[in-house]
C-alpha cells in the first residue's frame, strides 16, 4: 500500500487518488490516514465515536478559506485514523452509513402516500428519462427508495418547514427528497 504524504492518503494506485501526485512511499504503522470529510458537526461526531470504539482519529478543521477572514469556523472536519485502524475504521463507517440507509428508508416508506412533485419536475423527469419513469414520477421514486443502495442526510433545506434534504442513490439516479414536506426536490438520471 503506498501513502501521500501531501494528501495523507493511503491507496494502492500509482498515483495519490486526491492530488495526482506520483511521489509516494510505503505506508508505515505511525502514519495517520485520510478517512473521510464532513460537516463539522458530523465529523467531531464521527471522531468521539470512533475514539469510544478505540480508534484514534484526529479530526482537522477545513473548508472554504473565505471563513475566517469573516471571524467564522471552517464548516467542514478531515478525519485521520492510524494505518493499522483504517479498515476497522472504514467498516464502521459503511456500518454508520447501512444504519442510516436503513432508517431513512423505513421513514420514506411508512410516508410513501405522501410523497409529492412540482408538475414542472415531474415533466421534465419523465422527458429527461426517456420514458424510465414511468407514467408516474412518484411511483418511480417509491420503487427507488425500496431499492436505494444508500440514503443519506444532505443537510438542511432551503425552507426551514422542510427539515432536511434526503438523498436517494440508486445505481443510476439519484433523488432528493425533503424530510418534512415529502416534496421530491430533484431526480437525476446518469446517461446510460
Amino acid at each position: 500500500m503506498k501513502y501521500c504524504e501531501n494528501c495523507h492518503v493511503a491507496a494502492d494506485l500509482p498515483r495519490c487518488p486526491l492530488c495526482g501526485g506520483k511521489k509516494l512511499r510505503e505506508v508505515k504503522d505511525e502514519d495517520y490516514c485520510f478517512l473521510t470529510e464532513m460537516r463539522a458537526v458530523d465529523g467531531e461526531m464521527l471522531a468521539d465515536v470512533l475514539r469510544g470504539n478505540g480508534i484514534e482519529c484526529v479530526a482537522m478543521p477545513s473548508g472554504n478559506g473565505v471563513r475566517p477572514n469573516f471571524s467564522l469556523w471552517l464548516d467542514k472536519r478531515k478525519l485521520f485514523v492510524p494505518w493499522q485502524s483504517l479498515e476497522q475504521a472504514k467498516a464502521y463507517m459503511r456500518e454508520v452509513a447501512d444504519t442510516e440507509t436503513e432508517k431513512w428508508r423505513q421513514y420514506l416508506l411508512e410516508n410513501a402516500d405522501k410523497l409529492h412533485i412540482s408538475p414542472k419536475l415531474e415533466k421534465k423527469a419523465i422527458k429527461k428519462s426517456k420514458g424510465a419513469c414511468g407514467e408516474s414520477v412518484i411511483e418511480f421514486c417509491r420503487g427507488l427508495i425500496a431499492n436505494a443502495g444508500q440514503i443519506c442526510d444532505g443537510g438542511g433545506s432551503f425552507s426551514p418547514a422542510s427539515g432536511v434534504d434526503l438523498i436517494c442513490y440508486a445505481e443510476n439516479v439519484t433523488a432528493i427528497i425533503a424530510s418534512e414536506t415529502f416534496e421530491i426536490l430533484s431526480i437525476s438520471l446518469k446517461k446510460q
